[in-house]
């Protein structure tokens, strides 16, 4: 693995489509000087059975990374590893033929896959001539016509005779920066890459690849698979060492802290703690065909399939309540193609709309918005919030996020409870003691909050009598009795055997304190406290008592030791 040190963070993921024996192998060979057919197997048969990987750069500095998929029917599941996640297609249709069966179902699933732009090559026209290629360039759009992807561009190309492989490559850039332009930004997410392959390096060891679609891989970092943390050892993209990789990317990534025979096709390598891990999403179904739909398919994340179960929510019959048999890594807007158990066709798409949904099926009714995804969950921290959601969600008070409706009940209780006088911050939760603390015309205060600028017991005529009184307070009068209640529950006065003491004269023991402690480390008596100040048991007793609940000491059999709030 030669050390580059370089920085490459390209966006084109080129992935082939198109039917068996349409020639994707031998023009992907002809436009990178790469073999995508790495097996013995495939070479001698000349039929694709895995993926493939090659590369090149366009004259204009452009690097493509291309995914060739197979093409035969009974290979849909690795044509749909191979696909999901590019950026761009690369439609093959052989000049002779015209469109087929494949090219058909391979549409179905770059639609299913959401990949948003592709060019289409027309193979062989080195065979064919002028009339029947323009009527294969017909057929084509006929083909086309409905399909979600942008076609920007059709090919007339030989791998034989290399007519149009330039005018290929120049339009493959040109269609990837069009991808680049219109990309929502993956690389601002959370890490995930779905692997496609895993082997063992001499002297390295574990080595996966796979297209990195969402956020950013850097060397030396903590990512998670398999439940397990692992460290990105090494980084590469073609061949050559690079610090960091962004989305969407094609890369190997060495990792140490587990076992390739731990590793498996369809396993998703992510950045801990910013991912829904779910078995269950409720989604938006787009049919392939009329009919029916299964109760159980299989679904299709790149190379990640599962088993599902299929429910419609809300009573519609294009949003569905999917279940499957193992978690994945999932946020609203991804979508995952649809295969038959029995027949293996593809047979539908599903867009994420909500990864943690809580409402019944019955009455469910997602539809992708943050209210609609977040109604459910209350308040959040907003770290959890923006994994339910997919992005950085704006807080509603620092560190809290929650749905519109759910912060209008909120505030809605929290009047109506100041409006029946004090509340207590301390039977509050977190976002509420923040929310409360915005109002207009609310103090918080001595652990509560209330309307109003002050709390009328702070002015009242006890609170300066018993301050400037000091150690030797005069007994509560009964007159002052509700007042010093309040004052105690504010936290301005302490308390003990009908004796109040004003904290700030508490606080102005410290000294006293401390010179007591520098005679008895393990703690004074109330006899030695007493002669300290030259005060009578009637208020040394009450005083260390209420030093203790303030904090200031705390009490070991007789002695005094120092308190926490010390």
């Amino acid at each position: 693995m030669p050390a580059t040190n370089r920085l490459i963070d390209e966006m084109a993921v080129i992935a082939t489509a198109g039917h068996v024996d349409h020639g994707k192998s031998a023009l992907i060979r002809a436009i990178t000087g790469i073999d995508p057919d790495r097996y013995q197997e495939e070479q001698a048969r000349g039929l694709t059975l895995d993926l493939g990987f090659a590369h090149v750069s366009a004259p204009d500095g452009t690097l493509l990374d291309i995914v060739d998929v197979p093409g035969h029917e009974d290979l849909l599941r690795t044509m749909i590893a191979g696909a999901a996640h590019a950026t761009v297609a690369l439609l093959v249709i052989d000049a002779v033929e015209g469109p087929r069966t494949q090219t058909f179902e391979h549409l179905r699933v770059l639609d299913g896959a959401n990949v948003p732009v592709g060019v289409v090559a027309l193979t062989r026209c080195d065979l064919v001539d002028e009339q029947r290629a323009s009527e294969a360039e017909v057929e084509i759009s006929v083909a086309l016509d409905g399909s979600n992807v942008r076609w920007t561009n059709i090919v007339r190309t030989s791998s034989i005779s290399g007519v149009g492989l330039d005018d290929l490559i120049a339009a493959l850039a040109e269609t990837s920066r069009l991808a680049d332009s219109q990309s929502d930004a993956p690389r601002d997410r959370p890490a995930r890459m779905v692997i496609d392959r895993s082997f063992h390096v001499a002297g390295a060891g574990t080595v996966v690849t796979g297209t990195l679609d969402s956020g950013r891989l850097v060397r030396g970092q903590r990512v998670q698979l398999r439940g397990r943390a692992v460290t990105v050892r090494q980084l590469q993209r073609n061949g050559s060492d690079v610090e960091s990789v962004s989305a969407t990317a094609r890369c190997a990534v060495n990792l140490t802290g587990i076992e390739v025979e731990s590793v498996n096709r369809g396993d998703v390598l992510t950045e801990p703690d910013r991912w829904v891990s779910t078995t269950i999403i409720d989604g938006r179904l787009v049919r392939f065909d009329e009919g029916s739909f299964p109760d159980r398919a299989e679904i299709h994340l790149a190379g990640a399939r599962r088993h599902a179960s299929f429910r419609p929510v809300g009573g519609s019959l294009d949003l569905v309540r999917v279940r499957f048999d193992e978690p994945l890594p999932l946020r609203p807007t991804d979508r995952f193609v649809v295969r038959s158990i029995g027949s293996g066709r593809a047979i539908a798409s599903v867009e994420v709309l909500d990864v943690a949904p809580v409402s019944r099926p019955s009455r469910s009714k997602p539809d992708g918005s943050r209210e609609k995804i977040l109604v459910g969950h209350g308040w959040l921290r907003s770290s959890e919030a923006a994994k339910l959601v997919g992005e950085a969600v704006d807080e509603v008070v620092p560190g809290w996020v929650a749905a519109g409706s759910v912060v209008a009940a909120t505030t809605a209780e929290l009047h109506a409870r100041l409006a029946l006088g004090a509340v207590s911050t301390a039977v509050l939760t977190e976002p509420e003691r923040l929310l409360i603390a915005r109002f207009d015309g609310v103090v918080v205060e001595h652990g509560e909050a209330r309307l109003g600028s002050r709390d009328p017991a702070l002015d009242h005529p006890v609170v300066d009598r018993v301050r400037s009184e000091g150690v030797t307070p005069s007994a509560i009068i009964e007159s002052d009795r509700g007042v010093v209640a309040r004052l105690i529950r504010l936290g301005v006065f302490f308390a003990h055997d009908n004796i109040a003491f004003h904290r700030e004269v508490l606080d102005g023991l410290r000294p006293t304190l401390t010179e007591l402690w520098n005679v008895e480390p393990n703690g004074f008596t109330i006899s030695e406290l007493r002669s300290q100040l030259g005060i009578t048991r009637k208020h040394a007793v009450p005083l260390a008592e209420c030093l203790d609940a303030a904090g200031l000491t705390g009490r070991v059999g007789d002695r005094r030791v120092r308190g926490r709030a010390f």
